[in-house]
């Protein structure tokens, strides 16, 4: 895993903890665990949030980051990021959005293959002259910021670097398909949306004890957060495949009985300007993506194509 991706791995798991308030859940990130009982962590942590109220229940927690700049130098990495938080809560038949923006400056460094956080602190007013005591000039981070909403490149690179190698910081189900989209289009920048239930949110919380919502596994279950419109994706659906890009998602149907059993998303087109497939559980790259070579097509199937919008 590059340091980018530890960072978005630390940031996942920060959401869930900012959502159920178990922050403990993060001292593996950290080379010194007991710098989480700093004053400067507690301090940290209380800006993230008000605590929720006594009758006030959480939901379900989203969030954005991006990096801003970076500092290499021989041992570690020096970096900047905007991160942006949404908390949605009910209290009675009341809901309720908290929304949070912060800059944090996060310092790593690497021993072996693992990536540990050395120092975590927010970047503001009171930190000015700490961060102006430095003779050292933070990079600007063009090479690495996300494109806004939803990242195509990043997502369909993705599914060409993982349609035949699994990502071990996922966990990997008997029927891949919709765990690997849903790993694309996280890649390209969707943010996950956390909930308490599984039938809630679009979420996956890997480890020893993997837990994952419905919608980030199941196949129906994606399809019907696409054709809601709603957040992450904020998807669009298409009525003919000749609309979709590269990044954008195709539900199948095989039966065409109204259940979605498979998904793809497209990577490119072919000398017909027809879409071509990246897949997994039969994995497939550059597959047409009519699926008529499929043992499970029948001439029944319907699809719905889906344009990733992400804002």
């Amino acid at each position: 895993m590059d340091w980018r991706g530890f960072i978005q791995s630390f940031f996942d798991a920060l959401h869930w903890s900012w959502m159920d308030g178990k922050y403990e859940r993060l001292a593996s990130f950290f080379a010194n665990q007991g710098w989480m009982e700093t004053a400067e962590w507690q301090r940290l942590v209380s800006r993230l949030g008000k605590r929720a109220e006594q009758e006030e229940v959480i939901f379900a927690v989203s969030g954005q980051v991006v990096p801003i700049g970076w500092l290499e130098r021989e041992t570690d990495i020096q970096a900047v990021f905007s991160w942006k938080g949404w908390r949605h809560s009910r209290v009675g038949e009341q809901r309720k959005l908290d929304e949070n923006s912060r800059l944090f400056v996060i310092q790593i460094k690497k021993a072996g293959e693992a990536w540990s956080i050395e120092h975590i602190y927010e970047l503001n007013e009171e930190d000015e002259e700490r961060n102006t005591a430095s003779q050292e000039t933070i990079q600007p981070a063009a090479n690495v910021q996300r494109k806004p909403g939803y990242d195509r490149e990043r997502a369909v690179a993705y599914a060409h670097r993982h349609w035949n190698s699994a990502n071990p910081a996922y966990p990997r189900f008997n029927d891949d398909c919709t765990n690997f989209i849903s790993q694309c289009l996280h890649a390209g920048g969707i943010p996950m949306v956390y909930a308490n239930e599984k039938t809630k949110g679009w979420w996956m919380r890997p480890g020893k004890t993997s837990v994952w919502s419905y919608s980030w596994s199941v196949a129906h279950s994606l399809y019907l957060l696409l054709k809601s419109g709603k957040a992450p994706m904020y998807a669009e659906q298409k009525s003919t495949v000749e609309e979709l890009q590269p990044g954008d998602v195709i539900c199948y149907d095989f039966d065409g009985n109204g259940r979605f059993q498979h998904n793809t998303i497209v990577v490119a087109r072919d000398a017909s300007n027809m879409p071509l497939v990246n897949a997994r559980s039969s994995n497939s790259q550059l597959r047409p993506w009519k699926y008529e070579d499929s043992t499970a097509y029948t001439p029944n199937i319907r699809y719905a194509f889906f344009h990733i919008r992400g804002t």
